[in-house]
């Protein structure tokens, strides 16, 4: 079992994100990860570049890093760089990408597509292959990098899905299962359609990393404290995947607004409390099958959160 971080996407200033993965790396945590949007936070892979230059042991990753807007030539370059300069320390989550994109004119049509061309271009040129690629989203011809990655045969390549085609190419080409902001009888049936198409691609379904990635999570003295630090932040994503999480889990769907999504979907979906409840609910999601577990501490308390939380985590 595997715990990692998430970088505070709303930390200001560089100095204090590479404070609070230094933090991550000295608690003993197994990685540390940043989001990947254009409106929030910093650049994925620089702010990993510049983690890497101030840790040592620490896994460096991206939860996730949006497949459809980035050329896979380029990103296969900036990756196997940051695989070098890290120590061969890189892990990569991507996904078909989804938010605010619209607003910077980037191309929506077929993102899972794109997506999974994406990730084959990147195999083959992180292994040293000269790739000749020709489909609808971009053609190489003869085409290799120079630099490659320092893993062997490449990073860890960890897929976030949701949804049934997403579940088959995480379980055929992916190293790792990634999804998030779900309970864990959500998370666990996930789990089971992810390993049964790993199955029927003929792969041990054991070897596909089940990842509940960027756990939020708020750590306080008491329950209602530490709910109050969440709540506005859960509704905000809950009323925008209100049809994909009701769905799925059996929710009566009239609500429009944050004040009107029931408590009990923030009760089920998140992480909160003190750091023996938080500890416990986590537990639930080791127990339904999670092999790596991400947390995305809430600030205003992100290095006393994980402080907290590591002393009951590591403690089993």
């Amino acid at each position: 079992m595997r715990f990692g971080v998430g970088l505070p996407m709303d930390v200001e200033g560089v100095d204090a994100a590479i404070e609070y993965a230094c933090a991550a790396e000295e608690l003993g945590f197994d990685s540390v990860f940043t989001a990947d949007h254009i409106s929030i936070g910093y650049e994925a892979l620089t702010m990993l570049m510049a983690i890497a230059m101030k840790t040592r042991r620490i896994r460096l990753g991206t939860l996730v890093l949006d497949g459809n807007r980035r050329d896979p030539a380029i990103l296969a370059q900036a990756t196997a760089t940051l695989d070098r300069i890290s120590g061969g320390r890189l892990i990569l989550g991507v996904g078909k990408g989804m938010f605010n994109e619209s607003s910077y004119g980037f191309a929506l049509e077929k993102p899972v597509s794109r997506m999974l061309e994406t990730i084959k271009v990147l195999k083959k040129l992180w292994i040293g292959e000269e790739v000749s690629h020709s489909c609808e989203f971009f053609n190489y011809e003869r085409f290799s990098l120079a630099s490659k990655p320092l893993q062997k045969p490449y990073p860890p390549i960890w897929v976030a899905a949701f949804g049934r085609r997403m579940y088959r190419i995480a379980a055929e080409i992916g190293d790792g299962f990634v999804t998030q902001n779900m309970p864990p009888r959500l998370f666990e049936r996930c789990l089971e359609r992810v390993k049964d198409e790993a199955s029927k691609a003929g792969r041990n379904p054991e070897k596909v990393e089940a990842v509940y990635g960027m756990m939020p999570i708020a750590v306080a003295s008491d329950r209602w404290t530490a709910r109050k630090m969440i709540e506005a932040s859960a509704k905000s994503f809950l009323l925008r995947h209100k049809r994909r999480l009701t769905k799925e889990l059996g929710y009566e769907m009239p609500w429009l607004t944050p004040e009107a999504i029931p408590e009990e979907i923030v009760d089920e979906c998140y992480v909160f409390g003190t750091p023996e409840e938080c500890a416990e609910r986590v537990d639930e999601y080791i127990r339904v099958g999670a092999t790596y577990i991400v947390f995305q501490s809430v600030l205003p308390h992100g290095i006393e959160a994980l402080k907290s939380l590591a002393k009951k985590i590591f403690r089993k």
